[in-house]
């Protein structure tokens, strides 16, 4: 069974923030939805997908 975005994670949904402190201040990224949620969770509540709590590259 693949994965569907059923558009829960628009409803939870963070407010915008610079993307340099987005993980720092606790949002993570759902990188099959391609939002940022702010919740406790370690999984999206739309998909399940496990989300990504720090950058995929850190540039200096």
């Amino acid at each position: 069974m693949g994965r569907t975005c059923r558009n829960i994670c628009q409803m939870h949904k963070a407010e915008p923030a610079p993307n340099k402190i987005r993980y720092q201040i606790g949002q993570k990224r759902c990188t099959f939805c391609g939002v940022f949620l702010s919740i406790t969770d370690s999984r999206c509540i739309c998909c399940k997908a496990v989300l990504r709590t720090t950058a995929r590259s850190k540039k200096n």
